[in-house]
């Protein structure tokens, strides 16, 4: 993700080992993983050449005493106020990317995040059942969510948002799917809530 967006931003905890890389839409844990001293070290780490760490990626070094200031991130593992939310059985791909729709459990639409965004911690997510979403908020009211293994906070990306005329055409595939299925919708309607394991695990399989 680094390499895609040109921006890294690595962010140390001074009180633990823990430490960070973020790119302009995501922040990822690296605890575990050595330490870069610089971006020279921090391009070897990510696979990326000397070269492009110098002239084409914005690198950004921060020490932070605590998870909660993360460039407005929280990555603390429980926040008050956050939300649990879940990835419906649908994706939706957009300017070559697959958006995912999480939403709430009263069915109240949280957001849609890109899957390539998870990228660096899909192999977590993989065949994992400890796998959670939450959503919360920037200091400016924008959502983002974080990702949970268990009870810790793997990574955190910010919402997507469709233009207008994307938003109308999604609208109007509804109408037209709607209308096509009109007086099945009682036999044949189903939730994500409702899915057979099965079927979720196709329609994941289907959008990896």
């Amino acid at each position: 993700m680094v390499k895609r967006q040109l921006v890294c931003n690595v962010f140390h905890n001074i009180k633990s080992d823990d430490f960070y890389i973020g790119t302009a839409s995501a922040i990822y844990c690296a605890t575990g993983f050595p330490l870069p001293l610089n971006r020279s070290q921090m391009g070897a780490l990510l696979g990326i050449s000397e070269d492009t760490m110098i002239e084409k990626v914005v690198y950004n070094d921060f020490d932070c005493a605590y998870k909660s200031d993360l460039e407005g991130f929280n990555l603390d593992d429980n926040v008050k106020n956050e939300v649990e939310v879940k990835k419906m059985a649908v994706g939706i791909y957009y300017m070559g990317e697959t958006l995912i729709p999480l939403a709430t459990e009263d069915k109240k639409m949280a957001g849609l995040i890109c899957w390539s965004q998870l990228a660096p911690v899909e192999d977590e997510i993989k065949n994992n059942g400890f796998i959670r979403f939450y959503q919360r908020k920037l200091g400016n009211g924008r959502t983002y969510f974080v990702v949970k293994n268990g009870m810790r906070v793997r990574a955190a990306v910010t919402s997507y948002s469709l233009n207008e005329y994307a938003e109308a055409t999604l609208q109007e595939l509804v109408a037209m799917l709607a209308e096509t299925h009109t007086g099945e919708q009682e036999e044949h309607e189903q939730t994500f809530d409702n899915l057979t394991d099965e079927a979720e695990d196709e329609a994941d399989d289907e959008k990896a």
